[in-house]
This record gives C-alpha cells, sequence and structure tokens, in this order.
C-alpha cells in the first residue's frame, strides 16, 4: 500500500499538468464532429461514347461537395502504444456528376447519408510536452440510410448500392488539455467494391464503376 501511495503521490503533479488519466484508463469513450470532402474514383465504357451514339456524353466529370459527420468514440487500450478503436459514425456527402451533351450539361447528384462502422489500430508515439502524434488504419463497413424511394423517384440522383467496405488510414495528435483530450485528425477512406448502379440514369451506361474516397477532418473529444 505505502508503495501504490507514493507512486500515486509521484504522478499526481504530472496527471494535474497534462491530464494523462485518459491514458492510464482501459477503455475511453468519447465523440467526434467533422468536416469531410468526397470524391469518387469513376471508371468509363469509353466504347460508348459518340463513335455509336452521337447523343452520348463526350465528357464525365465529377465535382465533390463538402460534407459532415458526427460519431461516438470507444476507444480500447491494448498497449503502451497502442489501441484499438471503433468510432461508430453518420456521415452525410454528396457529389456531383456533369455529363457533357453536344447542345447541354446534364447535372446528376450522387447523395448517401453513410452509417460507418469502422474498426482501426492506433499506434501513438511517447508523450512529449502534453501531446503524442499518432497513425492508425484499418477497414470500416459504410451502409447508406438514404431512402431508396427517394432515389428511385427523382431521376436527379444516380443510384449506388447500399453496403460499402473501405481502407482508412490517417495521422492525428493527442493534446492533454485540463479538461479533455482533443485530438485533431486526418483521414482517408477508398472504397474497395465497385458500387455503381446504373438504373434509372439516362446515360448511365457510360460508367461502368464508381469507388467511394473520402477526405475527412475530426476533431475528437475524450
Amino acid at each position: 500500500m505505502r508503495l501504490l501511495g507514493a507512486a500515486a503521490a509521484a504522478l499526481s503533479p504530472l496527471l494535474a499538468q497534462y491530464n494523462l488519466y485518459y491514458d492510464l484508463r482501459n477503455f475511453n469513450l468519447g465523440f467526434n464532429i467533422g468536416a469531410n470532402y468526397s470524391q469518387v474514383k469513376i471508371r468509363y465504357h469509353q466504347l460508348q461514347y459518340n463513335t455509336q451514339n452521337p447523343q452520348a456524353p463526350s465528357m464525365v466529370q465529377v465535382e465533390g461537395v463538402p460534407g459532415i459527420n458526427l460519431g461516438l468514440i470507444m476507444n480500447k487500450k491494448l498497449h503502451k502504444y497502442f489501441d484499438l478503436r471503433m468510432i461508430p459514425s453518420v456521415s452525410l456527402q454528396q457529389r456531383n456528376i456533369y455529363f457533357e451533351l453536344p447542345d447541354t450539361i446534364l447535372k446528376r447528384r450522387l447523395e448517401a447519408s453513410y452509417l460507418y462502422i469502422p474498426l482501426l489500430l492506433k499506434y501513438k508515439s511517447q508523450f512529449y510536452k502534453g501531446y503524442r502524434v499518432y497513425v492508425l488504419g484499418g477497414g470500416q463497413v459504410g451502409i447508406n440510410l438514404a431512402s431508396d424511394k427517394r432515389v428511385r423517384d427523382n431521376p436527379e440522383l444516380i443510384r449506388t448500392e447500399r453496403v460499402d467496405f473501405q481502407w482508412v488510414a490517417g495521422v492525428g495528435m493527442d493534446l492533454y488539455l485540463d479538461k479533455v483530450k482533443l485530438s485533431p485528425e486526418l483521414t482517408y477512406a477508398l472504397g474497395v467494391r465497385n458500387i455503381y448502379d446504373p438504373t434509372g440514369t439516362r446515360f448511365g451506361y457510360v460508367i461502368r464503376s464508381l469507388h467511394m474516397q473520402t477526405i475527412t477532418l475530426n476533431l475528437h473529444f475524450e
């Protein structure tokens, strides 16, 4: 008991200054807010262009639109430098796709409200003057919560598959403040499967595949 008391007394000034209590716990909860920028990796059916159909698009362009996301943090300590993290989050995303026709430009929206369930391994550096830097990686499942009926009934929207799988990589910094641990983090997610559904789009045959790409800037609070 004396040994434990001496250890607690020795750690108390450090904990008071930098609040390292978060790293001593085996399990932490928190929340995050962030902004995302979504794009798609797009491939085309090259043979379907003007050589076969003069009215077919001569070009297809994709425009990313900023979105937002909110999530819940569940962090399990595995080792002094390793954590296992699950951060279920809702992400609102949109991309605009432009079909360039001979006499006009046709705009179609690719909208999504994703529920992401990631499983990530976090490797963090040694503690130094109130912060740690870290990298993380893993995978996540994305479930599109957008109404299928709304997509079917709106010709301005492009349909996608409901479920997506993505690789995730990121870098961030843990800042140990007085009342909270704040972690700004930048991540990149890349879809591993083709989620494109050409049904109901006038020039949908031009597109062969779509793979999601998303850059996200998060602020984690634990």
